[in-house]
């Protein structure tokens, strides 16, 4: 019977939890899902920043889409100007291929009698002036344009000089 009284005390020994383990396992736990939860977050992140680049580069594929077909327009725009100034058929189509091209974003750049602005004029060449002030634009030879803010056409000018 002193075996059966061993045995059982052996049993309840090695039943009993040892608590230090468990505590240790569930920190190592607890440790395992922190750094879980945070990759999970950061790869959240990295989708939702994927999203906004793909959006925003489609968003600039369809503007810059629109930007070739406006370039192309130009030179029948220019005709069309050029057309209005002798004949008012012309000039009602002229304002409104001008008036679709602007809703796309297609703006004229002012030129005549501002400063010359090499960012946004082309000089062809100078013109001696009294009246005008020097530097300032006297005549525009070919209307520039801006579409989306930057500049797809220099307008080219001509300069006055003293």
């Amino acid at each position: 019977m002193a075996d059966a009284d061993s045995k059982s005390e052996e049993i309840t020994e090695t039943s009993e939890p040892n608590y230090d383990e468990l505590i240790e396992e569930l920190k190592a736990a607890l440790s395992l899902a922190e750094e879980r939860l945070d990759l999970l977050m950061r790869c959240r992140a990295d989708l939702d920043n994927v999203l906004k680049r793909s959006a925003r580069e489609k968003e600039e594929n369809i503007k810059y889409a629109s930007e070739k077909l406006v370039c192309k327009l130009l030179p029948v725009l220019d005709s069309l100007e050029q057309a209005a100034k002798h004949d008012q058929g012309s000039n009602v189509l002229y304002m409104q291929l001008l008036s679709v091209l602007a809703s796309e974003g297609l703006a004229p750049i002012e030129a005549k009698g501002m400063k010359f602005d090499p960012y946004r004029h082309e000089a062809l060449y100078q013109v001696e002036s009294e009246e005008a002030e020097e530097g300032s634009v006297v005549e525009e030879i070919q209307k520039g344009y801006l579409f989306g803010g930057h500049v797809i056409r220099f307008s080219k000018v001509a300069v006055a000089r003293r």
